[in-house]
């Protein structure tokens, strides 16, 4: 999957492209990644309907702004909005992955005339601090010490257990792909982003999400701690919420479990066709 498109925002070029016909479900990706993290599902997805990706500035193949202060979460969420306006023109359903489900909160509470719908992917409208007490430490030391001038670290985790089920479940080209990508990622991103997320609960916008109205699906993986501890409520306090728990996942459940996450996707847009049949 490449991206062949380029929408100019803000003094940044977002790369994105769509896939298909039909209403649109747009892909948004999390802190670090990129929209190859969607790559293996998207044919499959765009069978019926149009599926969009963009890659967030400062990762993938957007612009690399190389200053922390041309990032920040409302950022992110006024280059989406700005794509969706201008390159999409219809209510979309939207999907967020963790920093992305961060940011569809952003837009659907910023333009709710935007999002039909919304799938919130092993994220948090209040806390992305680690629950273990010696990590989440490691990260309130290491992020404001960084000097993204030196260039991005290396923050690989040996002990992830993610990652040999991530290994097992992709192709070599994808995995390959996803280690290029990784090396682009912008350090002022890492620093700055990093901050916002990581840091406390300072971008909680829970206070606020009895205001989204349209239906909402949470899916987390079964072992992805602080997210899948905090989904039954985020479903709840939402006016009109369901929760999908994915046994046997971590963070990706898209790459290691992706039948059944992609079943969840497809049960949450078949709920919204039946409910709506003029949307079909």
């Amino acid at each position: 999957m490449e991206l062949t498109r380029s929408f100019e925002v803000d003094g940044v070029t977002l790369a994105w492209d769509a896939w298909g016909d039909g209403p649109a479900l747009v892909l948004c990706h999390g802190f670090s990644g990129s929209s190859h993290d969607f790559a293996l599902q998207v044919d499959a997805l765009a069978a019926a309907r149009r599926v969009v990706t963009l890659d967030h500035r400062g990762h993938g193949r957007s612009t690399k702004v190389g200053r922390t202060d041309g990032f920040s979460i409302g950022r992110l969420a006024a280059d989406l909005v700005a794509l969706l306006d201008a390159e999409v023109g219809e209510p979309v359903d939207l999907l967020g992955h963790s920093m992305g489900g961060r940011i569809a909160l952003e837009v659907v509470l910023a333009r709710p005339d935007l999002v039909r719908s919304l799938i919130l992917m092993d994220t948090s409208a209040w806390s992305f601090e680690s629950v273990d007490v010696e990590r989440a430490a490691l990260v309130r030391a290491f992020l404001p010490e960084l000097d993204p001038a030196d260039g991005l670290p290396d923050t690989t985790d040996p002990n992830n257990p993610e990652e040999p089920l991530i290994a097992a479940a992709t192709p070599a080209e994808w995995q390959a792909r996803k280690a290029e990508e990784a090396e682009g990622f912008d350090p002022y991103a890492l620093k700055a982003l990093g901050m916002e997320l990581l840091l406390g609960d300072a971008i909680s916008v829970r206070d606020r999400l009895p205001e989204i109205t349209c239906p909402v699906t949470v899916i987390a993986g079964e072992h992805d701690h602080p997210f899948v501890d905090q989904a039954a409520d985020l479903s709840t306090e939402v006016a009109d919420g369901r929760v999908v728990i994915i046994p046997g996942a971590y963070h990706s459940p898209q790459l290691t479990q992706p039948d059944l996450w992609r079943a969840a996707v497809e049960e949450h847009l078949a709920l919204l066709s039946a409910a709506s049949p003029r949307l079909r």
